[in-house]
Formats: structure tokens, sequence, C-alpha cells
């Protein structure tokens, strides 16, 4: 009875956050200039008015980028310090540890104000790549706490095998740990990808005219001018996203 319980709870739960997807999805089929669900007559001239947009079509590729850079950038700093806090002991440790949650502690919109004058000075605000390193920051909390799940969860006698076989410290975390941490990296790197595809407060602050992605135009389209065309570009976003995340799922299930 319990179980039937929670499984039912669960797909209640299911349900009702996959609701306001659905219904973005309905209204994207709306044959009006309004977000109305259409009743009877279904539509595709909102999704035909997307790829005709170059506004549109440019800033989906220009997440697409920014998302995979800031996945990478998140794997390439999130998997060496869960290592290191892991796998050393070394002064500072407990600090370091704190730092690297602090962008998960962070409302985006303190983040965002605080990373705009760093960005200028550095001479990347309105620049691409200021925008990953920015989407990288949010996403490092996520891919460290994954890994370190993971390397908590391996037994560290692999590695101590691997040395006393003759492997150097190096070779021991190159070709016994990071294989090992393929699955959780994947993981790290999808959630990591998805949270910056969907990131809108941080393009706000940080994107300029020509580097704006897909959730900095559908945030003032969908606060002033509201058509079916906001509901069209969120579903696209969503999909590409899922299909990036299960894209990278279904790789780390084949290297495991």
């Amino acid at each position: 009875m319990l179980r039937r319980g929670l499984w039912l709870l669960g797909w209640i739960a299911l349900a009702a956050l996959s609701a306001p997807l659905g219904y973005a999805v309905w209204v994207s089929f709306s044959p009006d200039s309004f977000l109305t669900p259409p009743t009877t007559n279904w539509s595709p001239r909102w999704y035909i008015a997307f790829v005709a947009d170059r506004r549109w079509t440019f800033a989906l590729v220009r997440s697409l980028f920014v998302g995979c850079g800031s996945a990478l950038v998140a794997v390439l700093t999130g998997t060496p310090l869960a290592l290191a806090v892991t796998r050393y002991r070394f002064a500072g440790r407990g600090l370091l540890a704190v730092t690297t949650l602090l962008p998960a502690c962070v409302p985006a919109a303190v983040l965002a104000m605080g990373l705009l004058p760093l960005l200028y000075l550095a001479g990347l605000w309105g620049n691409v790549l200021g925008l990953i390193l920015a989407h990288g920051l949010l996403g490092l909390p996520v891919v460290y706490l994954i890994v370190q799940t993971q390397l908590e969860q391996m037994p560290p006698n692999l590695e101590a095998a691997a040395r006393g076989l003759g492997a150097s410290r190096w070779q021991a975390t190159v070709r016994v740990t990071l294989p090992l941490l393929r699955p959780a990296i994947l993981a790290g790197a999808a959630a990591a990808l998805a949270l910056s595809f969907n990131e809108s407060m941080l393009a706000i602050f940080l994107a300029t005219p020509t580097t704006e992605t897909l959730p900095a135009v559908i945030w003032p389209q969908l606060r002033y001018a509201p058509s079916p065309l906001v509901a069209v570009a969120s579903c696209v976003s969503v999909a590409l996203a899922a299909g990036m995340v299960l894209l990278l799922s279904l790789l780390g299930v084949k290297l495991c």
C-alpha cells in the first residue's frame, strides 16, 4: 500500500511539473497572435516564424555554444577540485570545499551583478567567452558535488594498488580514477549544460545585443510583447537541452 501511494504521488508530482511544458507546446501551435491555446485550428506558423527570424536562430545557436563551453569549463574545474578535496589532505581544504559551493548558494542576480564589473575589467564583457566562464562558474558546484559523491563511493585501494604496481600518482589518476569517474563526469556535464541552457539572469546582466542567448531574448518578449513565438522558443530550448542531456546520458551508459 505504501509503495502504491508513493508511486501515485511520484506520478502526480511529475504531471504537475510537466503541465507548464505541455501548455507551452499547446500554445505554440496557436494560429492567433496571442498566448491562447488553439481549439480547432492548429498552425505551425510560429515555428516557421522562429526559423525565419535570425535573431531567434542566432540566439539558439549561441545558447548551444555557451552551454557546451560552460559544461566543459565546469568539468575541467570541478573534477580536479573534487579529486583534491576528496583524495588529499592539505591546509585550507575545508575552505576550498565551501568556496567551491558558493556559486550555488548565491542568488543568480547577485552573482551576475558581482561578475559584471569583473568581466568588464577583464575585457570580457560583451564577449561570448565571458558568458561561457560565467555559466561555467554556475555549473561548477554541480559537477563538483556529483564527482565528489562518486569518489567517496570508490575504494581508494584501487589507486594504491596501481601505485604498488609501479604507476606514478599521475598515472594512477589518469588510468584508474578518471575512467571510473567517466559516468559521474558526464552526468555533471549534462547537469551543467541544462543549467546553462536555461539560465536567464546571468544572460540578462552579462549579454549584449550581439551575444544574447535564447533566454535573454525570451524574457523581454515575454514581458512586453507576449506571443506564441515565446512558447515556440521555450519548447525548442527545452527539447534541445533534453536531447543534449539524453545524449550525454546514453554516452555515460555506454562507457560504464
